[in-house]
């Protein structure tokens, strides 16, 4: 039988009741990103995540309310190691530019849409059935949003991106431009991601 989080698993002999739980945690969520990205978000049962995370219902309400509360969990997981991935630090002069060409590079390598098979349109769907997956990711954009225009304003500070155009703006337009491009990509229209980027570099660069 999966062990139950109230019985530690013999393995966690060494470790602290916290580090159980993250990895236990963890697992679950690492277990739902798999299933929902072979059958969909809706398809697959608490019983049978569970059953992949090796752990029973009883380990899964210990960290979960319920489903939308393991749904939020999982795509906060998902988005917020996507922005970590393709959002550039450290280089406050070409962080914009390094975030636009790594996004082109997941685009064109099949790295986007995100990881494990799932797209922004499923999470969205399921915005329209629960209230808190909705305002769960919305305050994920305007993450996203904001990190953005946090590249932008060093970039402006820094001489490289125009400084007559509104940072918060900017990181908002590229968010969005990010959905339509998983929405482009999903119906499989034919364009040239490369070719957008470098015209939307040259817009925003400063000459």
């Amino acid at each position: 039988m999966p062990p139950d989080e109230a019985d530690d698993p013999p393995s966690v002999g060494r470790k602290s009741r916290d580090d159980a739980k993250r990895e236990t945690r963890e697992a679950l969520i690492a277990a739902g990103i798999t299933a929902f990205g072979e059958e969909g978000i809706d398809a697959p049962s608490l019983d049978s995540i569970c059953a992949r995370a090796g752990y029973t219902r009883g380990a899964f309400y210990v960290h979960f309310k319920d489903r939308d509360d393991f749904l939020i969990a999982v795509m906060s997981t998902l988005l917020e190691g996507f922005l970590d991935a393709i959002i550039a630090t450290g280089d406050a002069a070409m962080d914009l530019q390094k975030t636009i060409l790594t996004f082109v590079g997941a685009v064109e390598n099949g790295a986007f849409p995100i990881q494990g098979g799932l797209h922004f349109h499923q999470f969205m769907a399921a915005c329209a059935r629960s209230p808190g997956v909705k305002q769960r990711f919305v305050e994920v954009l305007k993450e996203a949003a904001a990190r953005v225009a946090i590249t932008v304003k060093e970039g402006q500070g820094a001489g490289t991106v125009r400084d007559d155009v509104n940072a918060d703006a900017v990181g908002l337009i590229l968010v969005a431009v990010v959905l339509g491009v998983e929405s482009l990509l999903v119906v499989n229209y034919d364009f040239d991601v490369a070719g957008a980027a470098k015209n939307l570099s040259r817009v925003l660069e400063k000459r």
